[in-house]
């Protein structure tokens, strides 16, 4: 899984977040695909149809690779409250965004996403499965040189055949039903030439009385609200200005880039929006999730109530207490800050004669106010202020800048702490001279940096006991069990049935299985199969009148 708060991570991404945001503001890559072909696969021909959704994949080999050879199983049998379900692989693939972590570099996808997934389904005797994508933040770091390389140029990867010439595409379905696939880049809008590809479906294909499942990927870094209202503002303008006028209606609305499962339902049960990201990545909280929740709609505002969540409200708080274990998973980043304590001794000049010998806190503050550095060692400090209020966006105003100052608050102080206690505990051992001052800077650097990661991962867990932090406390912990997956079927009859499909956990060691059929995955796990299972309930959309609304469900 990926190290989020590994220091060469850290760099990394970050340059990437900045080179990415000032490209898409003067360079949108969704314009230049106005010169494809403006294309709808229609597999409306069929009786009924199999689809599979999975969003968020591509971070670590255990988790990605479970959740894609249950995908590439022909078939899967789950059980509910006594009566089996036999489900079938889907004839399409839905990936619903971010395939590949942190960065979309050629190297990430083949060994986090295309590596594992041509594992899982070396190739399929008889007509092979398509494979559909729409990009997510991750994908779009590099202005989707590299996704559009993978998903638009008809490439197969492993058994499944890519097909599309966009980021976004319209499949029609059986029996009255599409699959929208739309691309909101970082969450700021919907293109021109993009409404127009949809718009132009509608007018020339979009029945009256067709229904339609709408998928997009959002933004879940800094600046999460501000992103969500964009993003479901887009949402308003497609239905109230392209689907609504075709007389179609907006069923149902699969959203990926928070890593959990989370299924809303209107208050009449007419409308289904589903957040389901668990391809792979690590997990984020389910526990502080609304009951309730209002997003934009052509009428004004529609009220949402929560029907169910994976993993639950309370195995998401039991994972929780694995932040207080950030420390030990993560000594990089705990080598860094200890060197910075170090870098900050030299600026308060305790290197010189021996200052550094049995300091107290009024010594600190007399260093801090002689030493010739003092002006620059202020400005960290209100850097670090800066940083902290940044780092607080769940929070707004007075609370993410309190949030801010108890942040920096806990660093100064830990900064403090360290350098009198490496001065007393170097003092008793009778040293004096060099071997003092070395002793006394190797405490610094160890203290600093357990000091500093037990400071860290404190705040976050407070943090994310009263609701806040929950990517960057979640992050870390790279916790790879706990994924899922949708299974969609549209019957004869045209209603649409969702499977969502959980496995606790994901395969741990694995053996090469070379004298397997070609098309078997190259891989088995060395010990028990992960077990897949049905998450709540199959959800029902699109029956008559009387029966309209989904079944009940019993959040598990």
């Amino acid at each position: 899984m990926v190290r989020w708060l590994d220091p060469h991570q850290l760099v990394d991404t970050a340059r990437r977040v900045l080179v990415s945001g000032i490209f898409s503001s003067y360079a949108d890559k969704r314009g230049d695909q106005a010169r494809e072909p403006a294309e709808v696969a229609d597999h409306s021909g069929q009786a009924d149809l199999w689809l599979d959704y999975v969003a968020d994949l591509g971070d670590g080999w255990n988790s990605t690779y479970t959740v894609a050879r249950l995908l590439a199983a022909e078939d899967l049998k789950l059980d509910w409250d006594g009566e089996t379900h036999s489900t079938e692989r889907g004839r399409i693939l839905i990936m619903g965004g971010d395939q590949v972590y942190p960065v979309p570099t050629a190297v990430e996808y083949e060994n986090r996403m295309l590596g594992p997934y041509r594992a899982a389904l070396p190739c399929v005797p008889g007509e092979p499965p398509e494979l559909f994508a729409i990009p997510g933040t991750h994908d779009w770091y590099d202005g989707l040189v590299n996704f559009t390389s993978i998903f638009c140029l008809n490439r197969w990867i492993g058994g499944w055949r890519t097909s599309q010439r966009r980021s976004y595409f319209a499949l029609k379905l059986p029996n009255g039903w599409w699959l929208w696939g739309i691309d909101i880049q970082f969450g700021s809008y919907l293109d021109e030439v993009q409404l127009q590809y949809f718009a132009g479906v509608t007018a020339d294909q979009v029945q009256p009385g067709d229904r339609i499942i709408l998928c997009m990927g959002k933004e879940v870094q800094s600046g999460t609200k501000q992103v969500e209202v964009h993003s479901d503002r887009d949402v308003e303008y497609l239905e109230r200005e392209v689907i609504r006028p075709s007389g179609a209606q907006l069923a149902v609305y699969l959203q990926s880039g928070k890593h959990y499962y989370c299924r809303h339902e209107q208050e009449d049960g007419s409308r289904q929006h589903i957040t389901s990201g668990g391809g792979g990545a690590f997990s984020h909280p389910t526990h502080d999730l609304p009951e309730r929740m209002s997003i934009p709609g052509p009428d004004g505002p529609i009220a949402y109530r929560r029907a169910a969540t994976y993993p639950s409200p309370a195995v998401s708080k039991r994972l929780r207490k694995r932040i207080l274990l950030l420390p030990p998973y993560n000594l990089p980043l705990a080598a860094v800050l200890g060197t910075v304590q170090v870098l900050l001794a030299f600026m308060l000049g305790l290197h010189l004669r021996d200052r550094h010998v049995d300091l107290d806190l009024g010594d600190l503050r007399r260093l801090l106010w002689e030493s010739p550095t003092a002006f620059l060692l202020i400005l960290l400090m209100m850097a670090s202020l800066g940083a902290m209020v940044r780092l607080a966006h769940d929070a707004g105003g007075l609370s993410r800048l309190l949030l801010g100052l108890v942040h920096s608050t806990l660093q100064l102080a830990t900064v403090a702490g360290v350098m009198i206690v490496a001065s007393r505990l170097s003092s008793a051992q009778g040293l004096r001279g060099v071997w003092s001052l070395v002793v006394f800077m190797g405490l610094v650097w160890l203290l600093g940096g357990i000091g500093g990661m037990v400071g860290m991962s404190s705040y976050l867990w407070a943090t994310n006991c009263l609701g806040f932090h929950g990517n960057e406390g979640y992050a870390p912990l790279h916790h790879q069990d706990l994924k899922h997956f949708l299974r969609l079927h549209i019957d004869a009859g045209g209603v649409l049935t969702v499977y969502p499909i959980g496995v606790d956990r994901v395969g741990r060691k694995w053996q090469l299985c070379p004298d397997e059929a070609a098309h078997a995955p190259w891989f088995a796990p060395s010990g028990p199969e992960p077990e897949p299972h049905l998450i709540e309930q199959p959800i029902t959309i699109g029956q008559s009148d009387a029966d309209a609304t989904a079944m009940p469900m019993s959040s598990p």
